[in-house]
């Protein structure tokens, strides 16, 4: 490997817009109370944004990260903590 960097980024709970048809809630629940459930199960006490996300996948992309090699970032409030 020649000046290649290889990470990863599994992020955790996010609130994001999805379509209907992609929407798996159970029967009842609003998309607030889906994220209401999810914060309440994070250590944080908030559900992550995609912002954080993208921000996560810059740092393994940029020059700074050049000596970081194979790690897999989780991004998840704590979830796996």
């Amino acid at each position: 490997m020649h000046g290649a960097g290889v990470g990863e980024v599994q992020p955790g709970a996010r609130r994001r817009p999805r379509p209907p048809a992609r929407r798996s809630l159970p029967p009842g629940e609003s998309e607030d109370a889906r994220t209401e459930r999810m914060k309440d199960a994070l250590p944080i006490g908030r559900v992550g944004t995609l912002a954080e996300a993208a921000s996560a996948v810059l740092r393994l992309a940029s020059p700074e990260a050049g000596f970081t090699v194979g790690h897999d970032l989780v991004i998840d409030g704590g979830a796996t903590a």
